[in-house]
């Protein structure tokens, strides 16, 4: 088997609504904050997966990590917080958050990351994360 099976972590599904004609900008941001935390993932993440659906104004993000203390760590740093926000000054709305709690998992990821605006995510004067 090539693939890998995860039962017992989260799952976080990300949607930006990148504004019409800032595509580009988004992902000039985008691209190497994924680039740089390679070293971070391979360590720490079950899987990721970076593209965009039918819409090619809506980034998807799917990630899956095997410590969410690893991830808190990395959201409270000034370079995520900063670039985050750039990002999300690109979206035409809130960046969405659906999760997924794994089948050996229980529910706390629902009160970790409670329904409504982020607390983990920076905010803008624009702009927000939003968990679904």
């Amino acid at each position: 088997m090539t693939g890998i099976i995860v039962t017992q972590s989260n799952i976080f599904i990300s949607r930006y609504p990148i504004k019409p004609g800032k595509r580009d900008a988004f992902l000039a941001i985008f691209n190497p904050l994924w680039q740089n935390a390679t070293a971070f993932m391979q360590e720490n993440a079950n899987f990721v997966f970076y593209g965009f659906g039918r819409d090619p104004n809506v980034m998807v993000a799917i990630e899956s990590y095997k410590n969410e203390e690893a991830v808190n760590a990395i959201r409270k740093t000034d370079a995520f917080k900063q670039l985050v926000s750039q990002m999300l000054d690109l979206c035409s709305g809130p960046m969405t958050m659906e999760l997924f709690s794994g089948l050996e998992m229980g529910p706390d990821i629902f009160d970790v990351y409670a329904q409504g605006k982020s607390t983990v995510h920076p905010q803008t004067a624009t702009n927000y994360a939003e968990f679904l």
